[in-house]
């Protein structure tokens, strides 16, 4: 999975990283790809002609029911073959459905990574976490930090938790790490400082396939190693729409259906 999360990660970052003062032409533009994209998987994943068919059918039905709405022995007839014919619509789209999960599911997770969180601006504080397996020595764990970050607590250690925390503050922009050191192994977390949108990864975390598969932006931690998570409380993330604030999630949805229906003729595909 890790290395699955390098190439996407790579890959988008070449794609996006034009936009990251224009976040809203980043979003249009996967947008329009994700539209064309699930269209095209959709047509040579799905039987065409079988969903062709049914989608006659089933406005035969709707006619029916129009044209014969005073014979009730006729309309009832025609509820019940659109019914059918509905499920079967339903059932020709399983599998290509099936198969968008996983490429849905890593898309969604890259433009959490760079839509979902925005980097610290310079003054602003935030909260590190380090999560430990159970049982380690919450004693033997420090931070230090680059000259662009700022340790302003001492670590606060919450035992029923396996956790310890720092606030710390950005002093200067960049993308700077911070070091951990715990039961002698050493490991880091990158921390963003800037004005302008950019990848933000709010965890670094184990090697399972559930967290790498929810935190793509940076490496697995060691399996091995004591430490479970590193985490930075970054600020949610901001896109503007006639004066609100809306999460990221909805103007990809709303404008990848758009351009998908507007594609579905010239790409010829019944869905």
């Amino acid at each position: 999975m890790a290395g699955v999360n390098v190439a996407i990660t790579w890959v988008f970052d070449l794609i996006l990283r034009p936009f990251g003062a224009y976040p809203w032409a980043g979003l249009v533009l996967v947008s329009l790809v994700t539209g064309a994209v699930l269209l095209i998987v959709f047509r040579y994943t799905s039987n065409q002609r079988a969903i062709k068919a049914t989608k006659a059918r089933i406005l035969a039905h709707l006619l029916e029911v129009v044209l014969y709405r005073d014979q009730m022995r006729v309309v009832v007839r025609a509820q019940a073959r659109l019914a059918v014919d509905n499920l079967r619509y339903l059932g020709y789209a399983l599998v290509p459905l099936a198969c968008m999960v996983v490429p849905v599911g890593l898309l969604l997770m890259q433009l959490d990574l760079r839509y979902g969180h925005r980097p610290l601006r310079t003054g602003e504080a935030a909260i590190v976490a380090v999560r430990l397996k159970p049982g380690s020595d919450l004693d033997r764990v420090a931070l230090s930090t680059q000259a662009g970050v700022k340790v302003e607590t001492e670590s606060l250690r919450i035992p029923a938790l396996s956790e310890v925390d720092w606030r710390v503050r950005a002093v200067s922009p960049g993308a700077h790490e911070i070091r951990i050191s715990a039961a002698g192994d050493e490991l880091t977390k990158q921390l963003v400082v800037g004005e302008h949108a950019r990848r933000v990864s709010v965890a670094r975390v184990g090697g399972g396939f559930r967290a790498q598969f929810l935190h793509p932006g940076e490496p697995p931690l060691p399996p091995d190693g004591p430490v479970e998570s590193v985490t930075v409380s970054y600020p949610s993330a901001e896109l503007r729409l006639l004066g609100r604030s809306v999460h990221w999630l909805w103007p990809w949805l709303v404008i990848s259906m758009v351009f998908g229906y507007a594609l579905k003729g010239p790409l010829r595909v019944q869905v």
